[in-house]
């Protein structure tokens, strides 16, 4: 379970789930890479490989939330930890 699924499992919302539509911001099959960083995201507990690999969106998530693929390591992550490559 991803941490995200567990904030949401216990009822609680980040600010990203009040600001952002339920329109998806990629398509499945965009090529992404992650827009954030160690240093920019102290919470960030991502694979190294998912921040300096590109990715391709496999799976649109409920609240703006995405399946990518990272050179095989799959992660769930939020449009805004995103940027298309």
């Amino acid at each position: 379970m991803s941490h995200f699924e567990a904030m949401e499992a216990l009822g609680q919302v980040t600010i990203y789930d009040l600001l952002e539509n339920d329109q998806p911001t990629f398509t499945v099959g965009d090529k992404v890479h992650a827009a954030i960083t160690q240093e920019s995201d102290y919470e960030a507990a991502y694979c190294p490989i998912v921040l300096k690999k590109p990715g391709e969106i496999v799976e649109i998530l409920p609240k703006n939330q995405y399946r990518v693929d990272f050179a095989g390591e799959v992660q769930i992550m939020r449009a805004h930890e995103l940027s298309i490559f």
